[in-house]
């Protein structure tokens, strides 16, 4: 009896975990924005996908990954770019942050397409699979850099910080 009690108790605590695990929110966009987005896994997947194939520096391997441009999130958010980029907003900084604190920062001038031009992708799926446990659900993919130190894995906000 006692171990059909603990047997019991172990399946409601993974039934609570998988329950907070599907309220939670795939990714956040906040900061200094007009429209903050919190994005569930339904929502995400019905954003417009593109894929780029890059080479990873730090496993050596070339893959095919596929999401969502990081300047597309951005736009959705309402930062704004192209012509509308001017002035202070040239000092705003995007600060992405993974489930494990690692943080990396971006300006916005080296996103926009009319300044820096350098793609980023937040990456759901690599070679056509979902990207594993160790780098996913969301990944940064930066092709062009030569170092891979912004391809952040288990990525879970955005934050805009515009700079006074």
């Amino acid at each position: 009896m006692k171990t059909l009690r603990i047997f019991a108790f172990g399946i409601v605590i993974q039934l609570a975990a998988v329950a907070q695990q599907a309220a939670s929110p795939l990714l956040e966009i906040s900061g200094d924005v007009p429209h903050p987005k919190t994005f569930q896994e339904q929502e995400w997947k019905q954003l417009k996908h593109v894929s780029v194939t890059a080479t990873n520096a730090h496993d050596k391997k070339t893959a095919t990954y596929s999401g969502v441009p990081l300047r597309d999130l951005l736009n959705e958010a309402g930062v704004p770019s192209g012509e509308n980029l001017r002035g202070k907003a040239f000092s705003t900084v995007i600060v992405v942050s993974a489930m494990d604190g690692y943080q990396v920062t971006f300006s916005i001038a080296e996103l926009d397409e009319s300044v820096g031009n350098v793609q980023v992708l937040v990456a759901d799926s690599e070679n056509g699979k979902p990207l594993g446990q160790g780098a996913g659900p969301l990944r940064l993919v930066v092709p062009s850099d030569k170092r891979p130190a912004r391809w952040v894995r288990l990525v879970k906000a955005i934050r805009i910080v515009a700079n006074p």
